[in-house]
């Protein structure tokens, strides 16, 4: 077999190789951007929730709201894993989504509350009151 004949078929398969890759880039990003708008769905009821157990009097609201302050502030709060594992199955679904969801959110998450400046503060103050 000659070099020339070898060359078309050397050629095809990389063609051939570079369609796949681009094929799995694509179907990447895709998969990416369905994540990404599942998230953006899930994001805001997520938040909701712990905030709603956050503003309890319970361990699963102290988790709840540490892991919102870690969100809030990492450099204050950081956040320990620990507590996800000890709070319920949906606060730690609703934890994880938030998570991801700030992540990639265009804005900081106490944003899309009502006063959630003024909700963010109440938990550091709780949070910083019962660490004394």
């Amino acid at each position: 077999m000659s070099h020339e004949s070898r060359m078309p078929r050397v050629s095809e398969r990389l063609r051939e190789r570079n369609r796949q890759a681009l094929e799995a880039i694509l179907a990447a990003e895709t998969d990416a951007e369905n994540r990404l708008a599942k998230i953006e769905k899930l994001g805001p009821t997520a938040l909701l929730r712990l905030v709603e157990v956050a503003q309890g009097h319970t361990g699963q609201s102290h988790h709840c709201r540490r892991i919102l302050l870690a969100i809030y502030n990492d450099g204050k709060w950081p956040l320990e894993l620990t507590r996800l594992r000890v709070i319920d199955r949906d606060l730690q679904r609703a934890a994880l989504t938030v998570i991801e969801w700030a992540t990639y959110a265009g804005r900081e998450l106490h944003e899309y509350l009502d006063d959630g400046s003024k909700v963010m503060q109440r938990f550091w103050l709780t949070e910083t009151s019962e660490a004394e």
